[in-house]
């Protein structure tokens, strides 16, 4: 079964991080117009060489109402930020009330919202850890907060839960089910093939959609 393809206005955020490095080069390639908003003056360089635009900007200080302003725009949004672990508090900041003030946005943009590509771990919306007051802690309990209140929601969105990230090169991947062990692993580049298949189809075959590395290209996952 083919699936029918879009062009796409795409706002990427977090568009420094080693996923988005892939992701951007990619959506690029297939005909959308890509925006990344990074935090990091050092790395617009890399998205202008990459043919897409660069947003200057700390997503942590901006209000719903300058979210609404800033994605108006485009068609479709991909979550790729996070806080890297090491801070629980920015952690905080970034994985769960910035995108929350995000997604109080699009919600506030009703049927004008463009679709959210939320870039997640696999299990994220029912995961559990420890409290015991660590980054890794405040990742899981931000990560589930977001997912949690997305599939609760109308909101146009796709998660997208991949298992545990390595820079290997991707030779296809497939979708995680109820036998996938904790060693499972995710090529980043797999993830950025996954992310281009968010943007230009209609759907995904399921939501969330989990994944991990197999031998099926991204283009022929679940179709």
């Amino acid at each position: 079964m083919e699936t029918e393809e879009f062009t796409q206005f795409v706002l990427v955020i977090g568009a420094g991080g080693k996923v988005s490095q892939l992701s951007v080069p990619l959506l690029v390639a297939e005909g959308h117009k890509v925006a990344g908003l990074v935090r990091n003056p050092s790395h617009a360089q890399q998205l202008i060489d990459a043919s897409a635009a660069a947003i200057v900007t700390d997503l942590t200080r901006l209000d719903a109402e300058e979210w609404a302003r800033l994605v108006t725009p485009f068609d479709v949004v991909v979550w790729s930020a996070g806080a890297g672990g090491g801070n629980p508090e920015r952690t905080y900041a970034v994985d769960r009330d910035a995108a929350m003030r995000l997604i109080d946005a699009l919600e506030e943009l009703g049927e004008f919202a463009p679709k959210l590509v939320m870039v997640s771990y696999a299990g994220a919306a029912e995961a559990t850890a420890e409290d015991d007051g660590s980054s890794w802690y405040a990742y899981v309990e931000s990560k589930k907060a977001v997912d949690q209140r997305l599939l609760a929601s109308e909101l146009d969105h796709v998660i997208l839960g991949p298992t545990r990230l390595t820079m290997e090169r991707s030779h296809g991947g497939r979708a995680v089910d109820k036998q996938t062990g904790a060693d499972s692993t995710t090529s980043r580049e797999l993830v950025a093939q996954v992310i281009v298949e968010a943007v230009g189809r209609e759907a995904m075959p399921s939501n969330p959609f989990d994944f991990e590395d197999g031998d099926t290209p991204a283009r022929e996952l679940a179709l």
